[in-house]
């Protein structure tokens, strides 16, 4: 009877794990072991989430507190990327009712998430763009009134203020539209040669007025010797300008520092490009950094779609590429994005002639 009850523990189609009080997990299924593997003395945290600290609505806790089932939903990352799991976490008490172990069952429900995801992302984009449009119409209403009236009174400043207000507005629709377009189709990467030096630039030349606005100091750093890479020139140039606007934002909001800054460099790994954008404004907790790259996750309530760090994430995976948050609160945030040089083939750029 004990090894039929071995095989339906292994082979049962979800993740089981069975854990002590710690959260240190004393037994694992195959599922487990294959998607996420070696466990022996390690935490359920670690193992699911790459992180030092216990989730802040732990339901294991809650089951060894309360002797009761306890259910959630979870983000892990396993061997093949992130998922979405149903989390489960029941009590095993002990002959004299002591509770000593809860098991932990957790179902992938990714696929699932994905199709509720595309379902309810139309309503959820269309209200969104329809926010934004109406708050762009209205900044573009106000600089071309400032624009108009400037002429009439033959007032250059004025009609300089106006004319800053247009181009923000446009600024900010071509991005809204860029991402759109990104989230609404599998867009097919146009693999170029590209000037590593010329896309850092040409992803700075819209930051750069932002951050000046904002009394943000910028710094591009040189991106010394990381020469060219194979990839979609568009398509990063989207990535970075989609992190740098995120970090501007991060610093917008934070009161607690007299001054902010936000950075982009680039530096060659070998095979790999390892582009940099970092900020010291109000920064990441755990839950965040978590979930930074969800659909329409955003921590910036009405302010944000929850499309940017989406796009960014799906635009670096298609090169063959990741990026990774390095992020605490209030310390600020390092986003590192790691794209092949050869292109998501693995080939070589042509020389340019």
């Amino acid at each position: 009877m004990e090894d039929v009850f071995r095989v339906l523990f292994d082979e049962a189609p979800c993740y089981i794990t069975i854990q002590d009080a710690e959260l240190n997990i004393i037994e694992a299924n195959r599922r487990f072991r294959e998607d996420f593997g070696e466990f022996a003395g390690r935490k359920c945290f670690e193992v699911y989430k790459h992180r030092p600290e216990p989730c802040l609505e732990c339901v294991v806790r809650q089951a060894f507190a309360d002797g009761l089932v306890h259910h959630t939903e979870e983000v892990v990352s396993s061997r093949s990327g992130r998922k979405n799991v149903l989390v489960s976490a029941a009590p095993l008490p002990g002959p004299d009712g002591t509770i000593s172990r809860v098991v932990e069952m957790s179902t992938d429900i990714t696929s699932i998430r994905q199709l509720q995801g595309k379902l309810e992302s139309i309503g959820l984009l269309i209200s969104s763009i329809s926010h934004g449009i109406k708050g762009l119409l209205t900044g573009l209403d106000g600089g071309r009134y400032l624009v108009n009236s400037g002429m009439q009174k033959n007032d250059p400043q004025r009609i300089q203020r106006g004319w800053a207000m247009v181009e923000r507005n446009v600024e900010r629709i071509r991005s809204q539209v860029l991402n759109i377009l990104y989230y609404a189709k599998d867009r097919r990467l146009q693999l170029e040669p590209v000037a590593v030096s010329e896309l850092l630039a040409e992803a700075s030349e819209p930051i750069t007025a932002k951050a000046q606005r904002h009394g943000i100091h910028f710094q591009l750093k040189e991106a010394t010797g990381a020469g060219e890479i194979r990839a979609d020139r568009n398509a990063l140039r989207a990535l970075l300008v989609n992190l740098l606007e995120n970090s501007i934002d991060a610093c917008r909001v934070d009161d607690k520092k007299q001054q902010h800054q936000v950075s982009l460099e680039a530096k060659r790994r070998g095979d790999h490009l390892l582009l940099v954008v970092s900020d010291n404004g109000i920064g990441m907790d755990a839950e965040t950094r978590d979930k930074a790259f969800s659909l329409f996750y955003s921590s910036k309530g009405t302010e944000g779609t929850g499309l940017g760090l989406f796009i960014a994430d799906k635009i670096a995976r298609a090169h063959g590429g990741s990026i990774k948050i390095d992020s605490e609160l209030g310390r600020g945030t390092s986003f590192l994005v790691k794209i092949p040089c050869r292109g998501p083939g693995g080939e070589s750029p042509p020389t340019r002639r």
